[in-house]
């Protein structure tokens, strides 16, 4: 007698769910469930008609993992619409708002360049401590230029202090000079002549 092969049960096919339009995922940035709100966001990435509903939800999001998603898919709209809209933000009274704007945008190396001339100008010396932060991680050639200039001219220690931190990381033996000057300029602020203390015999050591 032959043998019988058995027949593999037909499993039926797996049908994922169809992704929601750009227009119901818009709406989702109002839900009142944040994780609604982050997958919507999300979704929306590389969707330009979504960008004036996401920059609205910027200031609006109280939830951090939603606002993250919020600006991590702004930010890959790498433009100066929206390099220019969330700069606003670096004036917020929000400190974690205002950190995560300038962390987003420093992944935008296309568009925030044109804004760093107005950035350094910035009456409130906040808004120029964030710019600071923006250039330490800008992937722009003239990023470390712009912040040894915020380090010889800017009038605030704090300001001072912050590009002092933001240059470290890539400074040399051929910017002891402007750190020095920078500690004889503001000789009453400890945390700044301390900073730049401490890095000196790491620099000196390159020469």
């Amino acid at each position: 007698m032959g043998l019988v092969r058995k027949q593999a049960s037909q499993q039926p096919e797996e049908v994922l769910p169809e992704k929601p339009s750009a227009e119901t995922m818009l709406g989702q940035l109002d839900d009142p469930e944040p994780d609604c709100r982050r997958e919507a966001a999300l979704g929306l990435d590389g969707v330009a008609e979504a960008v004036p509903g996401l920059l609205a939800r910027v200031a609006a999001e109280t939830e951090t993992n939603v606002r993250d998603a919020v600006l991590t898919t702004l930010s890959a709209h790498d433009t100066e619409q929206v390099a220019g809209a969330l700069a606003v933000h670096l004036a917020s009274d929000d400190a974690a708002l205002r950190t995560a704007v300038a962390e987003a945008l420093a992944t935008m190396p296309k568009s925030v360049p044109a804004l760093i001339p107005s950035l350094l100008a910035a009456p409130d010396h906040d808004v120029r401590v964030m710019t600071a932060m923006v250039l330490a991680d800008l992937a722009h050639p003239e990023a470390q230029v712009w912040v040894t200039r915020m380090i010889a001219e800017d009038p605030h220690p704090n300001v001072v202090t912050a590009a002092i931190d933001a240059l470290l990381p890539a400074a040399t033996a051929e910017h002891i000079p402007v750190l020095e000057a920078a500690v004889q300029r503001f000789p009453d602020d400890p945390f700044l002549r301390f900073t730049v203390q401490a890095a000196l015999p790491r620099l000196a050591g390159m020469a």
